[in-house]
Parts: structure tokens; sequence; C-alpha cells
């Protein structure tokens, strides 16, 4: 009994020499005409939809680590977003110029936002995005 276990992911197949089927091809005659013999034996190749598969497994593997990526940077813009409306508000108060923080808000902005799959997130998210863009709306329409 022969036991075969499948490769491990990643693993390239190498080729193998074909025996038994290359052999009963080269076995066949017509009737009528000689035998011929190949010249030299052929190589069997892997079928290349399971070097696919492979790959496509381990691409779908990676998946949850990208999902959190997503979610870590969303929740950056998000602290980022939050605290750039805090200096702007500390700086109305103050009475004092706030070009700085008005730039550094319209280009947090101007990004878009990035989807991390979570509703309650996303939600939140496009809130403070769409406060952010206000407070630009109102600066700009005050300036002009």
């Amino acid at each position: 009994m022969r036991i075969t276990t499948t490769p491990p992911l990643g693993a390239v197949p190498t080729a193998q020499p074909v025996q038994r089927a290359e052999r009963a091809r080269n076995a066949f005659e017509l009737p009528g005409q000689p035998r011929t013999e190949d010249a030299k034996p052929s190589v069997a190749r892997a079928p290349a939809g399971t070097a696919g598969l492979e790959t496509l497994l381990a691409v779908q593997g990676m998946q949850p680590d990208d999902r959190r990526d997503r979610r870590r940077r969303a929740l950056q813009r998000g602290r980022a977003s939050l605290d750039l409306l805090d200096e702007l508000k500390l700086a109305l108060i103050a009475g004092e110029p706030v070009p700085v923080v008005l730039l550094r808000l319209r280009g947090l902005t101007a990004s878009g936002l990035e989807a991390t799959g979570e509703d309650g997130l996303d939600g939140v998210l496009a809130e403070i995005d769409l406060r952010a863009q206000v407070e630009l709306a109102k600066r700009a329409v005050q300036q002009g």
C-alpha cells in the first residue's frame, strides 16, 4: 500500500518522470506499422491548478490581518480628527489664528474614509469626518 501526503503550503512541486503511463503510451502499436520509441523520456508536469490553489489559500489566510490593519488605521484617523477638532475649538476660544489646524484637518479629510467592515465603527468615523468637513466649510465661508 502506498501512502502519499500533500506538500506543505508554499512548496514548489518538482517534475517527476512519468513511468507507467508513458510506458503504456510508448507500447501502443498500430497494425502494420513498426513500433517507435521516444528518444528521451518525457517529464510529468504538476497541474497548474495545484500551485494556484495553495497560493489562494495562503492569501485567504492573510485577510484577517488586513482587516485588523484597516481597523487600526481607521481608529488612528478618528483619534487624529478628534484631536484636530479639539485644537480648533481651543484656538477659536483663545482667539488665535487657526490656519495650521485647518490645513491639517483638510489634509486628513481629503484622504477619504476607508471602510473597516464594522458598521458601528464606520458610522462613528463618518460622523467625525462630517463634523470636520462642516468646520472646514464654516471657516471657508468666514474667510471668503
